[in-house]
């Protein structure tokens, strides 16, 4: 009897082995998978058999401006914002008269708004999780990827003012500009805020907590700065005559010059940066090259045709040109084309290793998902 019990333990003992292994190896296949399809909701969107559309039909975003939004899309167009999820089945949106709507996404997190307006709509797949009330002019307006969102205004006896909001809609911080005008902020992780303020000596960062009113990093660009974001290496800014590498404490790393050439277009993202160089402002001499976070150019590609919009993600660059999309690896090799004469003017590379094409009143995906 107690050599039968001995057995029993010995095969329910093998048994837990057994269920262990095969939930160790379910959860490197859910972990790949995921890793492939952009992350688990992609993945839980499979099992639950949602199939992704090819095709979106949206409102007239003429002069407005459509982005990727969690596999689905969100447009900014002069009557509203509207947002799909992504079977191309309309969420929700909110009417509104803009002049010059703009927008800016993040993972599941997105903020819309009529620049030089009184307000901007943080939303999330749900709906809309706040329409703030920021009473000043509105320039501009950041998320990142865990929910806060940055709001750049002009303000009553200071040269501008951002506000920052957490997840749920709370302001939870707000910091004047005594000098320089405020031009844009953005939030890295949960703690830090980098602003960008022009002023008639340059382009000033400032880099700041959000629990303390102390500035933590300080730096002026004696040019024109028009955008930056966070990198793998710090913080890349494109400037109108280069771009300028920062460490996350503000100090320059790098610099790399256009060299007397005009800016056409430009993508920004953790590894690299693509930029759309021109010989001259109308035609000729065109070029892309990629410069990587840390500096130093990793590739160049000449141009036949004027670039509509470039996008830069996971180590692979998109090109959109009148008649086609590109993707490309970070070093401008070409891994595939597709036709896109349909009068794209935004490209950009999803999650899911897929490209997004829109035009004024509908966006295509092409490659394999």
């Amino acid at each position: 009897m107690e050599e039968k019990r001995k057995k029993n333990r010995g095969l329910l003992k093998m048994l837990l082995i057994l269920l262990l292994l095969a939930m160790a190896i379910l959860a490197v296949a859910v972990a790949v998978r995921a890793r492939q399809e952009g992350g688990l909701r992609a993945l839980w969107r499979s099992v639950r058999g949602v199939k992704e559309t090819d095709e979106f039909f949206f409102e007239n975003a003429s002069g407005g401006a459509v982005a990727d939004f969690d596999m689905g899309l969100a447009v900014a167009a002069d009557s509203g914002l509207y947002v799909y999820d992504e079977t191309g089945k309309q969420l929700f949106s909110r009417l509104y008269s803009w002049q010059n709507p703009a927008l800016a996404v993040d993972g599941s997190y997105g903020a819309a708004w009529n620049v030089g307006g009184s307000s901007v709509l943080f939303f999330d797949r749900d709906g809309i999780i706040r329409e703030t009330s920021e009473g000043n002019p509105v320039v501009s307006a950041s998320v990142n990827s865990l929910g806060y969102l940055a709001v750049s205004t002009e303000a009553d006896g200071y040269k501008g003012e951002v506000t920052v909001y957490n997840s749920v809609g709370t302001a939870i911080y707000r910091w004047s500009a005594g000098s320089g005008r405020v031009l844009s902020a953005r939030v890295s992780g949960r703690d830090d805020l980098v602003v960008l303020t022009v002023g008639s000596g340059g382009s000033r960062f400032v880099k700041l907590k959000l629990d303390s009113e102390e500035l933590q990093g300080d730096y002026t660009y004696p040019g024109l700065v028009i955008d930056f974001a966070f990198t793998d290496s710090g913080i890349t800014a494109v400037s109108t005559s280069s771009l300028v590498g920062l460490s996350g404490q503000l100090q320059e790393r790098w610099t790399y010059s256009f060299d007397g050439r005009f800016l056409e277009s430009y993508a920004l993202s953790d590894s690299v940066c693509a930029i759309a160089l021109a010989d001259f402002q109308v035609g000729g001499g065109r070029a892309v090259e990629t410069v990587a976070a840390g500096g130093g150019l990793k590739g160049t590609l000449t141009l036949a045709q004027a670039p509509e919009d470039l996008d830069a993600r996971g180590g692979q660059v998109a090109v959109l040109t009148q008649d086609s999309a590109a993707v490309y690896s970070d070093a401008l090799e070409e891994l595939s084309r597709y036709d896109c004469s349909f009068g794209a003017g935004r490209t950009q590379l999803r999650a899911d290793g897929t490209v997004l094409c829109a035009g004024t009143f509908s966006a295509y995906v092409y490659g394999e998902k």
